[in-house]
């Protein structure tokens, strides 16, 4: 079964979280929307039954309803009855009307197989206004409504006699008298001498707890469907834009993955291109590429860097074993094809057994040496490094080491100088160094041997005053198989010394540093970090 791509896998996740979110969403949003609608409807009647309120008094011992009473608003109906829950007026419909119950809270009730939203009230009229005509004490007019006690703030008044006429204080006793009140459980609001063509009048507003007038029930009704219609309409929107928006995520998905996933198959097409082709030395771009794939770039350069140097080295190996193992095989085939010739006698014979053997000897050694080189190249996974007191090695190496030339060895070792080193490793590499100075030093010539640390580091230096190397070659001495100018030198080598010593010091993190001049002096330096 063909696997799904990740532009296909991504694109299909972030659709379905986007249609998951989408879901989730428009269902909250509906929720809310009906909850919302709802409390809108409920404030909307309670809104209608308060408003109303103010529309209604008791004039003159006769209840009246002001023409600014709305019976029927924004789809709200009102309706009045009396405290015994006889219908006194509205323009709810017929089947509706019946005695209201559950004060001052919304409800639900079901009225011919529909469904409505009541909020019902009990009105009580506490608050009086009465005119006195201040000659006779006569009551000219009253009237009571229920606008709320705690919306009036008593305003101070004087008392004032009249001559011929009563006072303030009369005034308001003849007013709470005809209310049916008792002074104690009344509210003097204001008193006021209103002027008028005909007559003179006390004009005396007060509140009361209760009162003589009859109460009144006030109820606004809306059918619940209003609220349904909302929210269906809500509901059918969402529906409608919720495939829409699923939509538009997947083709976004879709763009945003492609354009996630190009420098990922622009990767996976130029290491395609590597592996399968001869050039090595070619590298990924990362200039262009955000930060993570930039790194997962630079990851197969580092890895391609490390295939074309290992590919290299095999390559040079190859040709540089082939080469120095061509003249031992070819020497040691003619003198077996002439020992077994006719013509050779026992003497010829055995200097060609002796040849056969000089030679293999050779290829011993130049094995060994690479085997060496090999094992060092393979780093720290073969080796364990520990503390160990460098000092002694390098002295005891050099008080083994004899020289070949009758070549005069001098050390200058500091005491006590401790690295993390592998003693095998660390005694080869002195070895080295002191027979390649020994090799291309001079007869009766000086091989001085230092070693010293400084703040940050430890040196370990090797130098003689032999034919020195120029500085065309003095780059290349730590390759493999590199040898000095043979007619220069006396001895012969295979030039792996020197490259065996750079492959250990790498090993203990160190650096190798070569310095010489022709005919004076090579001086080899390794710096190990502390």
């Amino acid at each position: 079964m063909k696997k799904l791509s990740f532009k296909i896998i991504t694109t299909l996740w972030i659709t379905l979280l986007i249609a998951v979110v989408c879901g989730v969403s428009v269902t909250a949003l509906m929720l809310i929307s009906r909850k919302t609608a709802d409390d809108k409807l409920r404030q909307t009647l309670v809104a209608a039954v308060q408003s109303n309120s103010d529309e209604m008094e008791f004039s003159n011992g006769i209840f009246e309803v002001e023409n600014d009473f709305m019976y029927y608003s924004d789809g709200v109906y009102c309706d009045l009855f009396s405290e015994d829950g006889e219908y006194i007026g509205g323009e709810t419909p017929h089947a509706l009307i019946n005695a209201p119950s559950d004060l001052k809270k919304v409800v639900k009730r079901t009225f011919d197989s529909k469904e409505y939203y009541v909020y019902s009230e009990l009105l009580e009229f506490t608050k009086f206004e009465y005119e006195i005509d201040i000659r006779s004490g006569q009551v000219i007019s009253y009237e009571a409504d229920v606008t709320p006690v705690n919306e009036l703030k008593p305003v101070p008044y004087s008392e004032t006699n009249f001559q011929n006429g009563i006072s303030t204080n009369e005034a308001i006793e003849i007013a709470l008298a005809h209310a049916g009140i008792k002074k104690n459980e009344a509210t003097v609001i204001g008193v006021q001498i209103p002027v008028y063509s005909d007559r003179q009048v006390f004009k005396i507003e007060f509140t009361a707890d209760s009162s003589s007038c009859k109460k009144i029930y006030i109820r606004a009704i809306c059918p619940s469907e209003d609220v349904k219609t909302m929210f269906t309409n809500i509901g059918k929107s969402a529906l409608y834009i919720l495939p829409f928006f699923v939509i538009v995520a997947a083709i976004g998905a879709y763009i945003i993955s492609k354009k996630t996933v190009a420098p990922i198959e622009k990767i996976t097409d130029s290491a395609h291109e590597i592996s399968t082709g001869n050039d090595l030395s070619k590298r990924l771009e990362t200039n262009k590429a955000p930060r993570e794939i930039s790194n997962l770039a630079d990851t197969f350069n580092g890895m391609f860097e490390r295939l074309h140097t290992s590919f290299e080295n095999e390559k040079r190996f190859t040709s540089d074993a082939s080469h120095e193992l061509r003249t031992p095989l070819a020497v040691i085939k003619a003198e077996c094809e002439y020992a077994l010739s006719e013509n050779a006698d026992d003497e010829e014979k055995m200097q060609a057994l002796e040849s056969i053997e000089e030679q293999t000897d050779k290829m011993t050694s130049l094995v060994s040496s690479l085997l060496s080189v090999t094992r060092a190249e393979q780093g720290l996974s073969r080796f364990t490094l520990e503390e160990a007191n460098f000092s002694e090695l390098v002295e005891d190496v050099c008080r083994k080491f004899r020289t070949s030339k009758n070549i005069e060895l001098i050390t200058d070792i500091d005491n006590d100088i401790i690295i993390n080193l592998n003693n095998t490793l660390m005694t080869q590499l002195v070895e080295n160094l002191l027979s390649n100075a020994d090799k291309y030093g001079k007869e009766n010539g000086v091989i001085n041997v230092k070693l010293y640390s400084e703040k940050d580091k430890t040196v370990l230096s090797v130098r003689d005053n032999g034919i020195g190397i120029s500085k065309e070659d003095l780059p290349k001495i730590f390759n493999r198989f590199y040898r000095a100018d043979a007619s220069r030198s006396e001895s012969e080598g295979f030039g792996l010394g020197l490259a065996l010593v750079k492959k250990i010091a790498e090993i203990h993190s160190a650096e190798c540093i070569a310095e010489s001049e022709i005919d004076k002096f090579t001086e080899i330096k390794i710096i190990f970090k502390k």
